[in-house]
């Protein structure tokens, strides 16, 4: 396979010795073409070089300075004004300064020098290497996403879509879309693969919905997992850094049982309750063989039909009653089985919690942490923006900011915050018929026929 620009730009951040960059930067810089050479500048002022060049964990006395890349970009501008590309210049710079200031590229730092135990990740399918930037190493996919990437961005999607087409005439429609998707996947698993590497496993995953249209056939999702993981290891070269998305279903639970007891990691969606993170959590620790694997806790998508019921309710400040929701949920979810147990909890290490679908930067200054196990959360490119959009103080205990006096009391007042909150809010079997359960489920279905009409022509 011909080596693209990114694999270029990757080899200089990832694969180089720090002794070894700024002898190997100036030799390729030479004959780069201009604009690599700007993206390698923004590159150098990024999170990238945190992971491997600057890690003193890693390299010792051996990595390198901010001070020495901060010299090594300085040449590479004046390298590019020679040239007379100031417009490269002024765009680099521009990017630089906003990456100075960006909130997620301080909280990764704080993660990666041991302040803080929280990762970030990219929830959505398109723009990684902008997120890659300020720390993002993991990425987040449904089928409204992809479905989303490909309205985004048609000039790439659409030839891709009529190359598979072309190469397949035999396949279903939804045959088509996994195809498709796999391109998505294969696409962004190649850019977060270093980090894979560089961690041994542990950190550069991408995160692939199976079918929301079997999300009550246990069967048919072990069987999509399956045929998917033999076509990403094809593509990949070898193990996949990805990690399927499983419902919180009871047929979700079966298939998780299944797929990790095989060696492939799951991310467990659709789920919104202390209840469902205690079945698969414990499902997971019984069964997987896999390396990594997520338990994502929807915040949204349970808070806003909180806010519907305490409205309802004749609460009076419902709208901010309702952002604390998620919040009291995850102290109890992370106490109970992240905790270890001489501090009362479980001590459950096979699955990360993973806070998404946040609303507003609440989401995530309140679900950093730096307890026993690694909390990622995934944030909406939008969501990204204005994180970063001011400073903000980030404590790596926010996770824990106590609840304001009378909140709790309120929340209880709605039955869907009551089914969650409690650790017996609900059976396996009233899954499937939880509301939030039932609305992603139907918009994730939605965006899914779309996609595949789409697909198929």
């Amino acid at each position: 396979m011909p080596r693209s620009a990114e694999d270029e730009l990757a080899d200089l951040m990832f694969r180089v010795e720090p002794q070894d960059y700024l002898d190997r930067l100036s030799e390729w810089r030479r004959s780069a073409p201009d604009e690599l050479v700007a993206e390698n500048v923004v590159d150098m002022g990024s999170v990238l070089p945190d992971w491997n060049l600057t890690n003193r964990a890693r390299h010792g006395s051996k990595a390198l300075s901010r001070e020495a890349l901060a010299e090594a970009t300085s040449e590479s501008l004046a390298l590019l004004r020679q040239r007379g590309r100031e417009d490269l210049v002024e765009a680099a710079q521009s990017e630089l300064r906003a990456l100075e200031t960006s909130n997620l590229a301080r909280l990764t730092r704080m993660t990666l020098s041991g302040e803080a135990n929280t990762h970030w990740g990219n929830d959505y399918a398109a723009h990684l290497r902008r997120a890659m930037r300020r720390g993002a190493c993991l990425v987040t996919t449904n089928p409204v996403l992809v479905n989303i990437a490909r309205k985004e961005n048609p000039d790439h999607w659409t030839p891709v879509r009529d190359r598979l087409r072309e190469a397949h005439p035999n396949y279903s429609p939804a045959e088509l879309a996994y195809a498709m998707t796999v391109q998505v996947v294969v696409a962004n698993a190649r850019l977060l693969r270093p980090i894979w590497e560089l961690t041994n496993g542990t950190i550069g995953y991408v995160s692939l919905q199976l079918s929301p249209k079997k999300a009550h056939d246990a069967e048919a999702m072990v069987s999509e997992a399956r045929w998917v993981y033999a076509q990403l290891s094809e593509q990949l070269g070898g193990t996949p850094n990805t990690v399927f998305k499983l419902p919180a279903t009871r047929a979700g639970l079966d298939a998780c049982c299944a797929v990790t007891a095989e060696g492939m990691g799951v991310n467990i969606t659709v789920n919104f309750s202390l209840p469902q993170h205690i079945a698969f959590a414990g499902a997971i620790e019984a069964n997987s063989t896999a390396l990594v694997s997520f338990r994502t806790h929807m915040d949204g998508r349970l808070d806003d039909p909180v806010g519907e019921e305490l409205q309802a309710a004749g609460v009076p400040d419902w709208a901010e009653v309702k952002t604390w929701c998620s919040t009291a949920i995850r102290q109890r979810e992370y106490r109970m089985l992240c905790h270890k147990p001489q501090e009362g909890g479980l001590g459950l290490t096979k699955a990360y919690p993973l806070p998404a679908s946040g609303r507003g930067p609440w989401n995530i200054l309140r679900s950093v942490n730096n307890g026993p196990v690694t909390v990622f959360i995934t944030v909406f490119p939008d969501k990204q923006a204005e994180f970063d959009s001011q400073p903000r103080e980030i404590s790596p205990r926010g996770m824990w900011t106590p609840l304001p006096e009378g909140t709790l009391e309120k929340l209880l007042k709605s039955k869907l915050f009551r089914m969650a909150y409690e650790p017996d809010g609900m059976s396996v079997e009233e899954f499937d018929t939880y509301l939030p359960v039932v609305r992603t489920l139907e918009q994730f279905g939605q965006g899914y026929d779309e996609f595949v009409a789409w697909v198929a022509g």
